[in-house]
């Protein structure tokens, strides 16, 4: 009788888990160019927890700018901590290959200017 009862606890824990895996979400911005949710740093969810825990309000929460790259424009842009919302899934990996093509001419010219 130990047999079931031990399968029913390990089916349990696997649909434990999987729903574990599919409730995932991460803080990010939406890009102010292509729309697209752009994954927060560390640093930046450690400084938007620190304005919301301060307790004087001296820091003004809509004052507090950074800035970031957006993974599928690749353009950079200034947002404020107010922009900040949670996205369901998993953030988009970034694309290394569009970076290199692009500043591969820009590392020429610098070699060369340096010359």
């Amino acid at each position: 009788m130990a047999v079931p009862s031990q399968a029913a606890k390990t089916l349990n824990e696997d649909f434990a888990m999987n729903q574990q895996l599919e409730k995932q979400s991460y803080a990010g911005v939406v890009c102010r160019s292509c729309r697209q949710a752009i994954p927060l740093p560390a640093i930046v969810i450690s400084m938007a927890s620190e304005i919301e825990k301060d307790p004087s309000g001296r820091e003004n929460p809509q004052g507090c700018v950074f800035t970031l790259r957006c993974r599928a424009c690749d353009k950079e842009l200034p947002y404020r901590v107010v922009d900040i919302v949670d996205f369901e899934g998993t953030p988009r990996p970034r694309i290394w290959w569009a970076r290199r093509k692009s500043g591969s001419g820009s590392s020429d010219l610098s070699r060369a200017a340096g010359a």
